[in-house]
C-alpha cells in the first residue's frame, strides 16, 4: 500500500507541477488568440477590439483566477471550450480520439508482436534472415522519414495501381495503411530490444542446462526464458505509448486523417490556450494510465517468475 500511495502521489504532483507549466508557456507564445481571431476576420487591432475580444475570451481576468478556474473545472470534467471556434473541446476529443487511438494503439501492439517473434528468431539464428531483418528494419526505420514513405505508398497504390483511395470514402485505407506504418516503424528497434534480451538469456546457466539435457532452445527459449524478455519488450513500449498522441502527426497529414494531431496543430496556429492546455492534461492523464497498466503487467511476470 505505501508504494502504491508514493506512486499515485509521485503522479499528482507531476500533474500539478505539469499543469502550472502549461498555464504559464502556452501564454509566453508571441502572439494571442485575439491577435490571432483578429487576423482571421481582418478586423483592426484597435483597444476597443482587442479589450472587447480579451473579455469575451476571459482572458481579461488575473492569471492566478484564469488558471484556477480551468483546473478546477477540468478536474470536475468541464474541459471548457475552444476560445477561437467556441466548441466543446471534451467532445472534440471525443471525435477525433479514434483516429490517433487505433492508429497509435493497434499500430504499437501489432509492431509489439512482430518484434517479439523476429526477436526470438534473430536471437535463435544469428546473422540469418530475421536477424539481418530485423538489422534492415531498425537502420530502414531511423534512415527513411515516415512521410516520405507514406507519399510513395499514396503514388503507388492510389494514383499508378488505383487499387486504394486514400482520401475518398470512409478513410479505412488510410487508417489501416496508418496502423501498418506505425507497427514497421516499431518493429525494428524493438525486436532488437527482444533479440538482445533472448541472447542475454541463452548465456545463462539453466539454458544451457536444459539444452545439455537434451531440450530444444526453442523449446526452452519459448516455454522457459520469454519473461526476461517480455518483460524488456513491456518496458520499452511504455515510453513509446506516449507518440499514441503526438506521433501520429506526420501519417494524420499525409492521409488527411482527422485525428488530434491536426487539431493541435490547428491549435498551435491560432493559440488557442484552452486547446493546447487540455492536450498536454490529456496526454499526463495518458501516460498515467499507461505506466499503470503496464506495470501492472511487469510486476505480475515477475510475481510469476518468482513463483
Amino acid at each position: 500500500m505505501k508504494r502504491i500511495a508514493i506512486y499515485l502521489i509521485k503522479w499528482a504532483i507531476i500533474f500539478l507541477v505539469a499543469s502550472i507549466l502549461v498555464f504559464t508557456v502556452v501564454r509566453m507564445m508571441p502572439s494571442t488568440p485575439v491577435d490571432k481571431w483578429l487576423d482571421a476576420y481582418h478586423l483592426p487591432h484597435t483597444e476597443e477590439n482587442v479589450a472587447f475580444m480579451t473579455q469575451k475570451m476571459g482572458l481579461d481576468k488575473p492569471l492566478y483566477a484564469q488558471y484556477v478556474q480551468w483546473i478546477g473545472n477540468f478536474l470536475h470534467g468541464d474541459w471548457g471550450v475552444s476560445l477561437v471556434s467556441g466548441e466543446d473541446i471534451r467532445q472534440r476529443f471525443l471525435d477525433k480520439m479514434p483516429y490517433s487511438f487505433s492508429i497509435g494503439i493497434l499500430g504499437l501492439l501489432i509492431g509489439a508482436a512482430s518484434s517479439f517473434f523476429l526477436g526470438y528468431r534473430a536471437a535463435l539464428h544469428r546473422n540469418r534472415f530475421c536477424d539481418r531483418l530485423t538489422t534492415f528494419l531498425t537502420i530502414f526505420s531511423q534512415s527513411v522519414p515516415m512521410f516520405v514513405l507514406s507519399i510513395l505508398i499514396i503514388n503507388a497504390f492510389s494514383v499508378r495501381l488505383r487499387i486504394a483511395s486514400f482520401f475518398t470514402g470512409d478513410g479505412k485505407y488510410a487508417i489501416v495503411a496508418s496502423i501498418l506504418l506505425t507497427a514497421l516503424y516499431a518493429t525494428g528497434g524493438l525486436s532488437r530490444v527482444v533479440r538482445s534480451a533472448f541472447r542475454d538469456e541463452m548465456s545463462k546457466s539453466y539454458v544451457k542446462f536444459m539444452v545439455s539435457r537434451g531440450f530444444s532452445r526453442e523449446t526452452v527459449l519459448l516455454r522457459h526464458a520469454y519473461k526476461p524478455p517480455l518483460a524488456s519488450l513491456v518496458s520499452a513500449v511504455i515510453t513509446r505509448f506516449a507518440g499514441v498522441f503526438g506521433g501520429s502527426t506526420v501519417l494524420e497529414f499525409a492521409f488527411a486523417i482527422p485525428g488530434l494531431s491536426t487539431m493541435l496543430v490547428s491549435a498551435m496556429d491560432s493559440r488557442d490556450y484552452a486547446i493546447l492546455q487540455t492536450y498536454i492534461l490529456v496526454v499526463i492523464i495518458w501516460m498515467f494510465l499507461v505506466h499503470l497498466v503496464l506495470n501492472l503487467v511487469l510486476h505480475l511476470i515477475g510475481a510469476r517468475r518468482d513463483a
